[in-house]
């Protein structure tokens, strides 16, 4: 596979400077985190006073490129062979994140200004329904011109709830109308398939933000935390939302690999675009279970939840899947599928409202800087071997 970069030539940024780790302070040590006992840690990349550039950790790998391109020149044999096919994608991260300049007409850019040398391709940001509110949503976080990311991260995440009206909120006052109203309180219309089926697990939450139930024929837990990485999101219209509770319930039980569901506790909660959610064991479990929830709710009307691969053109049903837990001894995963999604791209919206104008638009910029980190922002479909590149290079 030819590469669009091995030919051009790159400088390390001079904003920059590198420091050795033996070097840094205890405020910059402590920026390093876990990465500060990694045995591939150099140090850090300083920016420079009224840079505008991040604090950055620098790899062994990419001290040595750093302080090669001190002086500008094509990238070095030894980096086009040892990246290969993924030079492209490598280089051109470190490219818009500032740690190396491009040449482009005898000046020298990086940043959201350097987009049109190092992307070859441009990503459509999803497809149908889930396509049009991520899109939408990331147009929507480039307007907010004024927030930190992680306001902007929250925004994008909540993006596509539906308002609490007046309306709503007569009808739906409290946890116990809500219960009434998704058939789950005694007497309701869900009530026998969850009883036959699922067992109830406690909140170790107060308020309260969700209901949760366990398959009976799956072990216990501890704390109502599970291991299950693959999640099935149900969206549909708050007015469905009883009929799509009762389809999960009772088609559900029986299904191999699913290990628990959970619903919004009150009103915000249906609010939300993610209202609904099922827990599978494994990636295949979850696609039978998405087939014949599709054929139970069909005619459903969809909500869509942004940053989610669909399942349904419609985006009644898509899928994520969380980021791995942080070592073998932690149980809990670094966050999930959404929110770290959602956090890298208020990331990449900030450093391109900072940084140098360019062709790209911001929105477009986060979306392609979190595709050269290995997510398929045209699926959001999130691959089992994407993550140690994702959280290494996000």
């Amino acid at each position: 596979m030819s590469s669009a970069l091995a030919a051009r030539t790159f400088r390390a940024n001079p904003h920059y400077e590198l420091i050795l780790l033996d070097r840094l302070g205890p405020a910059e040590r402590a920026a390093l985190g876990e990465l500060e006992s990694r045995a591939d840690t150099y140090g850090l990349l300083r920016p420079r006073p009224e840079s505008g550039l991040e604090l950055r950790p620098a790899s062994m790998e990419v001290a040595l490129l750093f302080l090669t391109l001190e002086r500008p020149q094509p990238l070095p044999a030894y980096v086009r062979a040892q990246l290969g096919d993924d030079l492209d994608r490598s280089i051109g991260r470190l490219v818009l994140d500032g740690v190396l300049e491009v040449e482009d007409e005898r000046a020298y850019v990086c940043g959201a200004k350097a987009g049109e040398l190092v992307l070859s391709s441009r990503s459509e940001g999803g497809r149908g329904r889930i396509g049009e509110v991520s899109v939408a949503a990331l147009r929507y976080a480039q307007e907010l011109a004024d927030l930190p990311a992680p306001l902007l991260a929250l925004r994008l995440y909540l993006y596509g709830r539906r308002p609490v009206s007046p309306e709503l909120q007569r009808r739906l006052p409290d946890e116990s109308a809500v219960a009434s109203y998704l058939g789950i309180a005694p007497g309701g219309t869900a009530r026998a398939a969850l009883d036959a089926g699922w067992r109830a697990l406690p909140s170790s939450h107060e308020p309260r933000y969700w209901r949760t139930w366990r398959r009976r024929s799956v072990g216990p837990v501890t704390d109502g935390a599970w291991p299950t990485p693959y999640k099935l999101y149900v969206s549909p219209a708050i007015d469905a939302l009883a009929g799509a509770l009762g389809a999960v319930a009772d088609s559900l039980a029986r299904v191999p690999g699913v290990s628990a569901f959970k619903v919004g506790a009150d009103l915000p909660g249906i609010c939300r675009p993610d209202k609904l959610v099922v827990y599978f064991d494994r990636l295949d479990d979850l696609q039978r279970g998405a087939a014949q929830l599709e054929h139970s709710l069909k005619g459903c009307p969809a909500h869509g939840v942004p940053f989610t691969a669909p399942v349904t053109a419609d985006g009644l049903l898509s899928w994520g899947a969380d980021p791995p837990a942080p070592s073998a001894v932690e149980s809990e995963a670094l966050s999930s599928w959404r929110m770290w999604v959602t956090e890298r791209l208020a990331e990449y919206l900030v450093a391109a409202r900072e940084g140098s104008a360019g062709t790209l638009e911001p929105w477009q910029f986060a979306l392609e800087r979190l595709r050269l980190s290995g997510v398929d922002t045209d699926t959001w479909a999130p691959a089992s071997d994407m993550w140690p590149m994702a959280l290494a290079s996000a």
